[in-house]
């Protein structure tokens, strides 16, 4: 939405008891974390009228000073504080989307905040990408599964048939709020009266896909050194079979003291192949020059003995089951999560893979990436605001995905979650010690697996010492795929 300079001009609310998420409308207010920077970890109350239904986790429009902005729904509520006079409460705009986040998603926030002493407003505020409703754009366009009836705009208002119009000039283009906003003066209430009817779309516009980020990288195609090559060429070539036969062309040249004309002089005498090549947008610049020989192919490996038995126990797995997957660094875990995460996404579902730190991504990404193509996303704080935002929409359009991020990834909004891994499960770095609120990812890993009724997998060389406890107690064995029953769910050990 628009952003524009708002002032504090509305009623606050800030309740002395703990929040709660509703999950029907139970009255006429509903409190909203607003759009707008200077109020930060603030709630707002506002009236809802009769004909919108609002419900949690919706995004509205609502009137700020002199300004509207855009707001999410936190709470809804029967009863005002006996400091807050109904008369003076504004009524929202519209709502601008609904159904957004699933219950399960607003449940996990809600149990964050309870369990670690914290307002939601400040849960929610590290859940959502920055500036979620300012990059936002509200769109309309006519229902193009509706036929309008002859005469249809006799009974309109003045504000909802000028609307209408302009609609049906172009009947499959759709327009921004603001464009119509320009042309016809308080469209709220014309742009509810014709969604009510069912006549027009209000939507919120999908980003669009992420460009990838490319850069040259120079291959080696030839075994043996020519003899027609000056002493610079032939140190170009040496460099390229010493680094594995292929470096990105700025590393190269810098390394051999040359030119980009040498290389490519090379390459047109077909000793060598300058392509472009995709860069992970990972934030950083040493990590942006992750050679590219990173990226492995896309053929299955063979498993051990040992790496069977522990898929076999959580492709076995069909609801919430907490499983430990115990081995050394290098002895296969990895292929293990990508084999597990083939048949999630055959069955239309995505996965969500923690790792403790952003110097762990660009890696595992490469692997994941060699097996999954486009359907991997990465999502943590080193990414530009633009890009978390635009990885976070692409989260919520349904469609099977993998997503790889550090602790915060953990709020990630997948909408059919099949899997959660967290590798290096015993790291320090997946709690969050501050700013508010704090909160483990681990456990917060926990709840959403048990809301989503998905398997989590607990990877690690060294488990930390609460693991152990959860596996060990009850006469869990040392070896092998054992189980218990806890807590009504299945709790498992496999090692590798």
């Amino acid at each position: 939405m628009e952003n524009r300079k708002c002032d504090r001009a509305a009623v606050v609310a800030e309740p002395d008891a703990a929040y709660h998420i509703e999950t029907a409308l139970v009255g006429q207010w509903v409190e909203v974390l607003v759009d707008c920077p200077r109020v930060e970890g603030e709630l707002y109350t506002y009236s809802v009228p009769a004909d919108i239904s609002v419900q949690p986790g919706d995004i509205l429009s609502v009137p700020f000073g002199a300004a509207i902005v855009g707001a999410i729904a936190i709470r809804l509520v029967s009863t005002l504080p006996p400091h807050l006079e109904g008369d003076r409460i504004k009524s929202i705009e519209d709502v601008v989307c609904g159904g957004l986040f699933s219950a399960s998603y607003w449940q996990v926030l809600e149990k964050v905040a309870a369990y670690y002493c914290s307002s939601l407003v400040s849960v929610v505020r590290v859940a959502l990408p920055p500036g979620l409703l300012d990059k936002s754009q509200r769109r309309i366009r006519l229902n193009p599964d509706i036929t309008l009836p002859t005469g249809a705009d006799t009974f309109l208002n003045p504000t909802a048939r000028k609307i209408l119009e302009i609609l049906q000039a172009k009947p499959e283009a759709d327009y921004s709020y603001n464009y119509l906003q320009r042309q016809v003066k308080n469209i709220a209430s014309g742009i509810r009266d014709l969604t009510r009817r069912g006549w027009v779309i209000s939507y919120l516009e999908h980003p669009k896909p992420i460009r990838p980020k490319l850069k040259q990288s120079a291959t080696l195609v030839t075994d043996t050194l020519p003899l027609d090559l000056t002493s610079r060429q032939t140190e170009v070539l040496q460099m390229l079979k010493r680094r594995g036969g292929e470096m990105w062309l700025t590393e190269l040249i810098a390394a051999c003291h040359t030119s980009s004309s040498t290389v490519k002089a090379l390459a047109q005498k077909g000793y060598l192949v300058i392509q472009e090549r995709e860069i992970l947008r990972l934030g950083t610049a040493e990590n942006l020059e992750t050679s590219p020989t990173g990226w492995l192919g896309g053929t299955l490996t063979n498993l051990t003995v040992a790496q069977t038995q522990a898929l076999e126990v959580i492709n076995g797995l069909e609801n919430y089951a907490k499983i430990l997957l115990h081995g050394v660094t290098g002895s296969g875990k990895t292929e293990v999560y990508l084999q597990a995460i083939a048949p999630i996404l055959a069955q239309g579902k995505s996965a969500l893979i923690l790792v403790p730190e952003i110097g762990l991504t660009p890696q595992l990404t490469a692997r994941f990436r060699s097996r999954f193509g486009s359907s991997v996303s990465v999502y943590h704080s080193a990414l530009g605001d633009g890009e978390r935002y635009d990885t976070w929409r692409q989260m919520l359009n349904g469609e099977p995905q993998v997503v790889i991020g550090t602790r915060s990834a953990v709020f990630a909004p997948l909408p059919q979650i099949g899997l959660i891994i967290l590798d290096e499960e015993h790291d320090s770095s997946f709690k969050q010690d501050r700013p508010s609120p704090t909160y483990h990812a681990r456990l917060v890993a926990r709840w959403r697996a048990e809301l989503e009724n998905c398997p989590l997998i607990l990877g690690s060389a060294t488990p930390g010492v609460e693991t152990w406890a959860d596996f060990y107690e009850d006469g869990i064995g040392s070896r092998g795929a054992e189980e218990r029953r806890g807590r009504g769910a299945e709790e498992r050990r496999s090692r590798v």
